[in-house]
């Protein structure tokens, strides 16, 4: 029966194959996690650009209707009617300026986040890559015996 080899007998070939592997299986969590925040980052800047558009139409809208009423020429009853509409109106053009603002503010405020989220995974990523090294160089040098 054949005596089992030590790790330092059977060479290094078999050690260093597990290594690369490890390591690109995580370059592949890096990548795999780089693409996922950006999509979901592309994703939340597309919905809320959306979202801005039409609160953008809508002011826009209210502002036109606003200037329909100004421009009346109605007097009487229709004076307190657009006087009251026109309060109306930009109350309404005030909320919506301000739940635009607060839209952007969010906007920018989950962008940040997720920039902290992936450099932070990238850091921790780095930071393992770097400890696995300086063990795979101690593991991958033969020892010298004398015989």
């Amino acid at each position: 029966m054949p005596a089992a080899q030590t790790p330092e007998e059977s060479g290094t070939a078999p050690q260093e194959a597990p290594h690369a592997e490890g390591r690109r299986a995580q370059l592949r969590v890096v990548r795999d996690s780089i693409q996922i925040l950006s999509n979901e980052i592309g994703r939340f800047r597309k919905s809320h650009e959306a979202s801005a558009e039409k609160l953008e139409a809508q002011v826009a809208s209210l502002r036109k209707d606003l200037a329909a009423h100004v421009r009346s020429k109605d007097l009487g009853e229709h004076i307190k009617k657009h006087e009251t509409g026109n309060r109306r109106l930009e109350q309404q053009i005030t909320s919506l300026r301000k739940e635009l603002a607060s839209l952007r503010s969010q906007m920018a405020k989950e962008a940040a986040r997720s920039r902290v989220r992936e450099e932070a995974a990238l850091s921790k990523i780095a930071a393992k890559v770097r400890a696995a090294r300086p063990a795979k160089k101690s593991k991958t040098k033969p020892s010298k015996r004398k015989r």
